[in-house]
């Protein structure tokens, strides 16, 4: 009885995580540890909010910033909204910092 509701459970949890699935090209990962991502479609101040509190972030034209990622380094990253909702990011890595 308890193998069959387990099982049923599962299947659940793996149809609600097909739902809510997102490419790796979906998302950003800043260096501050927040996380962009286009496939749940972030409202326009949420991220302004994530991207304001970066230091290291410069704005070169509208919607188009250069980031620091958690992981790569500095990314040329725009950002595509349609109604208010992010729907797209699209990023080119421009350098990496070594460290030894």
């Amino acid at each position: 009885m308890q193998l069959k509701y387990l099982g049923l459970m599962c299947v659940t949890l793996l149809s609600f995580s097909s739902l809510s699935y997102a490419k790796a090209e979906d998302f950003f990962r800043l260096s501050g540890g927040g996380l962009l991502i286009s496939g749940i479609e972030m409202q326009y101040a949420e991220v302004m909010t994530l991207i304001s509190k970066e230091k290291s972030s410069e704005q070169i034209g509208r919607n188009h910033y250069i980031l620091n990622a958690s992981v790569g380094g500095q990314f040329d990253v725009q950002f595509t909204f349609k109604h208010g909702k992010l729907t797209e990011i699209t990023t080119k890595q421009m350098g990496r910092v070594d460290q030894y």
